[in-house]
């Protein structure tokens, strides 16, 4: 069994001047104040995904709708004057797989940096460490020649004196020429590390915070083959996954029974001789004909990605080891439906451990809900971890890692103070401001 992702950090990256790392669980939530870190954070995922996919000179795929047409520049932290960004992922096995009889990529650490004058970017250094607690690395040597790029690395390994050797990067993925036969074992672990980044790029679906609706009526051409940020291909999904008889559709439309009063309904038509879909919602108990969910409230169609992405993973249609990066899956939603969404965030985390739900979210509803599963048991509180992004008075911002007990309690008292404050303040507002018009 291959090893899971389970964390990954970032230095002088955005708002984080200073290291930020977190540990993914199969249920990890990021909450903190607007413009404090969070969106930088869940989408740095996609980022490094679209970096691994990349077959560009560039280490970091600035094109990848993560990066939100962003520069280098724009990236790095504008509170440090380094040039270097700094990258981590690491992995772990569980269980019985805890000790594989080889060893396998603990952890990778690349640093970029930027190149003004030749207006690029360069993996400046590569440390990787296996689980046996060996290290390997490539330090860049720059040019000496003006205006010429460098692909000559320092090497190191275990037991060997450091030596160079010609390196060239497709994305984040290092490739040593075949001619070079210093080292096979060096070789052999960077065919590791590509394998291993390769695997990471496969089980990573983004969702953006602005989903789009479904067409009105769409022909079936497949499902693309990376999964589209604003969930627009969720309805080819679901028709080439109805082709085998899935139960996903169901599971959809007895989520939007139980959250929202309506089952979720595929139409099928034809159109001058072209078979053609649509999807409605159907209010329960009531002598309605259904409307097309691209004429329904904004939330119904915000939610439906979301919902089938957890419906696909609960069913194991996303591989064994999926890791699903969802920005505010409650947009739009009454906050009388954030019980049952996160209901449904915590029934496949407990049920799907190796599956990974990273979320951000302001939902206060979403987070009692997900406090409420683990008294009651359906969540164990170690799949859970709440990330706190605030900023500090020095200005980078900073994660407070925070864990539950089993009565859904904060462990060691580390909520931040204030919290969700705001409607207990405003009901105190209010209160207050009658009884003033009161004694007039």
């Amino acid at each position: 069994m291959s090893p899971t992702l389970s964390g990954y950090s970032a230095e002088n990256y955005k708002a984080f001047a200073e290291a930020a790392s977190l540990e993914i669980r199969p249920l990890t939530l990021l909450f903190g104040f607007n413009s404090s870190g969070k969106s930088a954070l869940l989408r740095l995922l996609p980022l490094i995904r679209d970096s691994v996919l990349s077959d560009g000179k560039r280490p970091l795929a600035l094109t990848s709708k993560a990066a939100r047409g962003a520069s280098f520049d724009d990236l790095k932290s504008q509170l440090s004057s380094s040039p270097v960004i700094t990258l981590g992922l690491r992995w772990q096995l569980r269980g019985m797989f805890r000790y594989p009889r080889k060893p396998f990529l603990k952890s990778v650490e690349f640093s970029v940096r930027h190149l003004p004058d030749l207006r690029t970017q360069v993996v400046e250094e590569l440390k990787l460490r296996m689980s046996d607690g060996s290290e390997y690395g490539l330090q860049w040597v720059p040019s000496s020649e003006e205006g010429n790029l460098s692909t000559r690395y320092v090497a190191t390994t275990p037991g060997n004196e450091p030596w160079e050797i010609a390196v060239e990067f497709e994305g984040l993925i290092p490739r040593v020429s075949s001619d070079q036969e210093q080292s096979p074992e060096l070789k052999n672990v960077l065919n590791v590390l590509a394998d291993t980044l390769r695997g990471v790029a496969k089980d990573v679906f983004w969702l953006q915070a602005l989903r789009g609706l479904p067409n009105r009526l769409e022909d079936f051409t497949g499902p693309s083959s990376t999964f589209a940020p604003d969930g627009s291909d969720i309805v080819q999904m679901l028709l080439e996954d109805e082709t085998h008889g899935s139960q996903v559709l169901d599971e959809i439309s007895n989520w939007y029974a139980a959250a929202t009063a309506h089952r979720l309904e595929l139409r099928k038509g034809t159109f001058a001789g072209k078979e053609l879909f649509s999807l409605a919602l159907v209010p329960i108990g009531k002598q309605m004909r259904g409307i097309d969910i691209v004429d329904t409230g904004e939330g119904m169609g915000q939610v439906l990605p979301v919902i089938g992405l957890l419906a696909f993973a609960k069913h194991g249609k996303l591989g064994s080891t999926p890791i699903l990066s969802i920005e505010h899956p409650e947009l739009h939603l009454h906050t009388s439906a954030h019980p049952a969404l996160a209901a449904l965030f915590c029934e496949v985390a407990q049920s799907k451990p190796r599956t990974k739900l990273l979320v951000e979210t302001h939902s206060e509803n979403f987070l009692l809900r997900v406090q409420l599963a683990i008294v009651k048991g359906e969540l164990d509180p170690s799949k859970v971890i709440v990330y706190w992004v605030r900023s500090s008075e020095d200005g980078p911002s900073l994660v407070d890692k925070i864990e539950f007990d089993k009565l859904g309690r904060p462990l060691g008292d580390r909520w931040p103070p204030g919290v969700f404050a705001e409607t207990m303040d405003q009901s105190r507002e209010l209160v207050r401001t009658r009884q003033a018009l009161e004694r007039k």
